[in-house]
């Protein structure tokens, strides 16, 4: 059960994410630490990734339902954060983490896409079912 209320957390918090990408992408952009130092503010891209979260969100979310296709949502839906947890590892490795962006960039990409993972390859193994 820890499992599958973990799933709907995560995925609720992808959701909101994209949402805020997709109601307010500048803001977002100013907002989340590290982001202004990727490049200059992109409305369509901003919002592209908005769409990424929400869908993967949705996964996620969905995962916590009963059932074998229920965890094959979260697996999907587990699928996006974790590449682009691997962009930014290959960005750690080459350039270093960005002043001030550590415990953003660890936590707030690293971990929750390791959390996903784990949660979505749970529910598929039949744990928290």
């Amino acid at each position: 059960m820890v499992v599958r209320v973990l799933l709907l957390v995560l995925g609720l918090f992808h959701i909101a994410n994209g949402l805020y990408m997709l109601t307010a992408p500048a803001e977002w952009y100013a907002a989340v630490p590290g982001v202004t130092l990727t490049g200059p503010f992109n409305h369509h891209f901003v919002q592209d990734i908005g769409m990424a979260f929400l869908a993967s969100g949705a996964g996620l979310a969905w995962g916590m339902r009963r059932g074998r296709s229920a965890a094959i949502f979260a697996c999907a839906g587990a699928v996006w954060p974790a590449l682009h947890a691997l962009i930014h590892v290959d960005g750690w490795l080459v350039h270093g983490i960005a002043p001030g962006t550590a415990a953003a960039e660890l936590v707030g990409v690293g971990a929750l896409a390791l959390l996903g993972v784990v949660l979505a390859w749970a529910r598929l193994r039949g744990e928290g079912a």
